[in-house]
This record gives structure tokens, C-alpha cells and sequence, in this order.
């Protein structure tokens, strides 16, 4: 017997558009990040101007893509085509998020107790792996063989 969310009635089309949804969000997030890291790297009083600078254009080349990307998955959803670019952006935000939950062990360790909640880390990195894991899960769920 299969669960309620895997059996022959269950559409992954609804929640398809809301993980490309979410691609496209976490796309234009990570460009306002770059921009704003722009825009603090060039400020004349900015210690770290060069490092702001350069990983905030960096930033922005691959934010670019990955929302150029995000478009292009969610204006081609309903031809159904494009599962593995939505495919790609999931692994990528997992990714992404693996290693922001990597840096927020790190930083978990110099606070001296176990408050996670206190860096700023916790939102973007549970955000990113939840989308991941369920753009993942929608998508394998979409291109299972039906067995009857």
C-alpha cells in the first residue's frame, strides 16, 4: 500500500509550480544578496571592499544564471520538458544549503553554547535544503515508472 502523497490520484503539477515558484525567489534573493554586497564593497569607508566587492559580482554572475534558469523552468512548466533543469536547480540549492548549514555548525561552535538560533545562517540554510529536498522529491516522484 503507498502512501497518500504516492498513489495513482496524487498530481505533482500544483506542487511543481510552487517549487519553481520558489526557484525563481531564491534567485532573486541571491541577486538583492549580491547586490547589496555591491553596493557595501564600493561604500568609501568599507574595510573589506575588495573581498565585498568581488564575492558580491561573483555572486551576482551565478545568481544571474541560476535566475535565468528559474525563468526559463517556470515559463516552459506546462510543456513539461524542463524537469531537468528544475532538476538541477534543486540539487544546486541543496548544495547551497549543505554548505550554509556547514558554516552554521561552524559558527554555532564560537558561540561558546549550543544557540544556533542566534546566526543569521538558520533561516537561508533550512529554507534552501527544504526547497532542495522537495524539488528533488517532486521531481524523482513526476518520472517513477507507473506500475499498476
Amino acid at each position: 500500500m503507498l502512501p497518500w502523497f504516492m498513489g495513482t490520484d496524487w498530481r505533482p503539477r500544483g506542487a511543481r509550480s510552487l517549487i519553481n515558484l520558489g526557484h525563481l525567489l531564491v534567485g532573486v534573493a541571491a541577486l538583492v544578496l549580491a547586490g547589496v554586497m555591491i553596493v557595501a564593497g564600493r561604500a568609501p569607508n568599507a574595510e573589506l571592499e575588495g573581498v565585498l566587492l568581488g564575492l558580491g559580482l561573483l555572486l551576482a554572475l551565478v545568481a544571474m544564471g541560476f535566475t535565468c534558469t528559474a525563468i526559463v523552468v517556470l515559463r516552459r512548466a506546462q510543456d513539461g520538458g524542463v524537469g531537468w533543469l528544475s532538476l538541477t536547480l534543486s540539487i544546486f540549492e541543496l548544495v547551497v544549503g549543505a554548505a550554509l548549514a556547514a558554516a552554521l555548525a561552524v559558527a554555532v561552535q564560537g558561540y561558546g553554547a549550543f544557540e544556533p538560533w542566534r546566526s543569521p545562517l538558520l533561516l537561508p540554510s533550512a529554507l534552501l535544503i527544504a526547497l532542495g529536498l522537495a524539488g528533488l522529491g517532486v521531481e524523482l516522484l513526476a518520472h517513477r515508472p507507473e506500475t499498476h
